[in-house]
């Protein structure tokens, strides 16, 4: 069962001495609630900015304006993911981000030329080269900025906890170790050094383990017999045993 904003804060005093769990913390004038608040939010804040996790992962779809270069990006939009902006109308990669070197180089080229259209982010928007002159539907991955939802773990929080009852959509234990940390950190306590180790070892973990690794190539060091004149190649699937 997932924890909810209290029960992690109430998890990450576990081993702080000195200091007495409080029975809420949004709303609450305690000092100990309002700095374990402002750690909870802290935490997920660092966890947006900082690491890519697929809990996190959304696809966008856009739906393009004839004569119309320039596209909102998603609200809780906080990164896009490379190479993952697709024209689903003509199943074709679209080129980017576009550097701006080579965005000045390709606009005002006196002819210019593409199989695809070439992005990039100008102004926290998505601008198209060239300007569609047409309507056709781009989609791309993106990360979110929103890393907890309502007890009902579906209505998204975009600005973060509001509710003891919230609950995280990363791993509770990230949180419980982070809050644990920068509590520890704002008190000036004689562990915090040795919990913020634990904590980003605890992420590097995490991390390690949040997506599959991309499938080997099984043939890539398999070498065909002595005096053969191409490499074996093993098929993804393996019959007749």
């Amino acid at each position: 069962m997932t924890l909810n904003l209290l029960q992690i804060a109430t998890r990450a005093l576990d081993e702080i001495s000195s200091f007495n769990s409080p029975n809420n913390i949004i709303g609450n004038s305690d000092d100990t609630a309002k700095t374990l608040l402002a750690a909870a939010y802290k935490t997920g804040e660092e966890l947006v900015r900082e690491f890519d996790w697929q809990e996190l992962s959304k696809t966008a779809t856009v739906n393009t304006v004839a004569s119309t270069s320039l596209y909102d990006l998603e609200s809780d939009y906080e990164r896009i993911a490379p190479d993952t902006m697709w024209n689903n109308s003509e199943a074709r990669y679209m080129r980017g981000h576009t550097t701006r070197r080579k965005w000045a180089a390709i606009t005002n080229a006196s002819v210019y030329s593409s199989f695809t259209y070439d992005w990039r982010l100008k102004g926290g928007q998505i601008q198209v080269f060239p300007t569609p002159s047409s309507v056709f539907t781009f989609n791309y991955e993106y990360l979110s900025n929103i890393y907890c939802t309502a007890s009902d773990g579906t209505t998204d929080r975009a600005d973060g906890w509001v509710n003891d009852t919230d609950l995280p959509k990363l791993p509770q234990d990230l949180f419980i170790y982070g809050i644990r940390y920068y509590f520890a950190d704002s008190k000036t306590l004689a562990n915090a050094t040795k919990w913020g180790a634990e904590y980003y070892d605890l992420i590097e973990t995490r991390q390690n383990t949040d997506v599959p690794g991309e499938r080997a190539n099984m043939a890539a060091s398999v070498r065909a017999p002595r005096g053969a004149m191409r490499r074996l190649n093993i098929p993804d699937v393996i019959t007749g045993y």
